[in-house]
């Protein structure tokens, strides 16, 4: 397991009147193809990801918050407007729908919200991302495994600083 420090949150400026800088520390692990990553802000839990290297530099990531699943791509070479929506269709298998990916300025994403396409997302070979310009494919090998061991993420992370508020939560992935 490994340490990594990876910058200062954005956030904390935005909305801290003294202009604070909040560090966001984060340890992470690997399943497989994907790499599982539990994030802290201020050393408090943000967030679980799992994520994989595809080609052309495009990164494929699930985030899990308490509340929430979003899955995301990325890529440094993308030039998108942010706040754009962009019109996609989505295929697990068999399964396909229509639907719209929000943009920032190098990456897309979209929450998961359907407990259809999280089901899919376990059991399929592949996920397949059609936009106007390319298709994006995205690989689910170990995907079962990957994404059981995020949901035991947020629930370890969360719960660590739930059990005991005077001793710092041991950081799992």
């Amino acid at each position: 397991m490994q340490v990594k420090i990876a910058g200062f949150a954005a956030l904390a400026v935005a909305c801290a009147p003294s202009f604070a800088l909040a560090v966001e520390e984060s340890t992470s692990e690997n399943i497989g193809p994907w790499e599982i990553e539990a994030t802290y802000k201020a050393d408090k839990f943000d967030r679980c990801a799992v994520s994989r290297k595809l080609d052309n530099e495009i990164v494929a990531r699930f985030i899990r918050t308490d509340d929430a699943m979003t899955f995301m791509l990325e890529s440094p070479n993308w030039k998108l407007e942010r706040g754009k929506q962009y019109p996609v269709k989505m295929s697990l298998g068999p399964q396909s729908w229509d639907t719209e990916v929000a943009a920032e300025a190098n990456s897309v994403s979209i929450g998961v919200d359907q407990k259809k396409f999280e089901t899919g997302l376990r059991n399929a070979n592949a996920l397949n991302v059609v936009a106007a310009g390319a298709t994006i494919n995205v690989p689910l090998d170990k995907s079962r495994v990957a994404l059981e061991r995020l949901d035991n993420c947020v629930a370890k992370n969360e719960r660590a600083a739930e059990t005991n508020p005077f001793v710092a939560p041991v950081r799992q992935p």
